[in-house]
């Protein structure tokens, strides 16, 4: 598999012209990303993930180390022949009153068309291919800015596709999408990536989907680029330095966020069934569950649960000999939180 991107000791940041002196956001960074490759950009805001993206693509200058883009260091490069090699998808709304979805995708045939950007056939061929992969073929000539930010999120993915990269570099591209636009974008980058071949980086705080859809991830902390595929990431301790001094911790088993809560009561669960989401209420709610008690007080709060034909669930709650019944989860949560 060929190398798209190599990072070599690479320091991102921003120099102060007026001071002269230089602002470095992260230390030396090392990391490679591969032709066919789907990679995630995880990391916390403010860390520097838009400055290292804007860096790979050639839109921002790196403060020390190297950029190799096929084995040619990105300085190498002309702005006509890095524009024919690497798309950028950044965070900008694009607002321009009266311009047409089409004309702003076509914008991404500009390395291919003459001086005065005529379309040729073959270029108007590609933005009508590039709108129906993102779903938006029907909104051809609707107006930028009557379209929802979703929309618009997608159009400017359409116009990197149609400028036809071997690499495209998307900055936050399902930001403004709903769950089920997220997942089909997603699987749109990675159909691409894997069918033609072309390298596709993206940065997110999607790390659900993520974890489902890419080949690779780079996970940026205050100190390092940590690499690799998801399930090695997940194994390791990755995701949890990225969490460092806050009050949420990686479940290695689910791939998911969670919340520490402070468990500063107690309940005795009892049950034959998987009870993982009457826990997680439970926890949501500050209990400490306990499953085989033999010396806690006689007024513990004891709770025994049930799924039965249809999936109807019974959950009894015991407290000093009364007790309660509910059918649902949301109906104990409302008992117990109201005390």
């Amino acid at each position: 598999m060929d190398t798209s991107i190599q990072i070599k000791q690479l320091s991102i940041g921003y120099v102060n012209a007026a001071s002269r002196g230089k602002g470095v956001i992260l230390p030396p960074i090392t990391a490679t990303v591969n032709s066919g490759e789907l990679l995630a950009l995880i990391g916390r805001n403010g860390i520097g993930k838009s400055t290292f993206l804007r860096t790979l693509a050639g839109q921002q200058p790196s403060i020390d180390g190297m950029v190799l883009i096929h084995e040619k260091p990105l300085y190498a490069y002309t702005r006509s022949e890095l524009s024919r090699i690497v798309s950028f998808v950044g965070t900008d709304i694009v607002r321009i009153p009266h311009l047409k979805v089409f004309d702003l995708v076509a914008m991404g045939r500009f390395p291919y068309t003459s001086w005065m950007g005529r379309l040729k056939v073959n270029d108007k061929m590609l933005v009508y291919d590039a709108l129906e992969m993102v779903g938006l073929r029907q909104l051809s000539w609707r107006n930028i800015d009557t379209l929802s930010d979703g929309e618009r999120q997608r159009t400017l993915i359409a116009r990197a596709l149609v400028q036809h990269t071997p690499i495209i570099i998307l900055d936050e591209p399902t930001a403004y999408l709903d769950i089920i636009h997220k997942y089909e974008i997603m699987n749109l980058l990675r159909q691409i990536a894997h069918r033609e071949n072309k390298t596709m980086l993206f940065s997110t705080h999607d790390l659900t989907i993520a974890l489902n859809v890419v080949d690779k991830i780079w996970v940026m902390t205050n100190t390092e680029i940590m690499e690799g595929a998801p399930e090695d990431l997940m194994m390791s301790a990755a995701f949890e330095k990225m969490l460092e001094r806050t009050n949420l911790s990686f479940d290695r088993l689910s791939g998911e966020f969670e919340m520490n809560h402070r468990l500063l009561k107690t309940i005795i669960v009892q049950s034959r069934q998987d009870i993982r989401w009457v826990r997680h209420a439970l926890e949501r709610l500050h209990y400490k569950i306990i499953y085989n008690p033999s010396t806690l007080p006689e007024n513990t709060p004891l709770l025994t649960y049930e799924t039965g034909k249809g999936g109807v669930v019974r959950l009894h709650y015991t407290f000093n000999k009364e007790q309660q019944q509910f059918s649902s989860i949301y109906e104990l949560s409302n008992y117990l939180r109201k005390g």
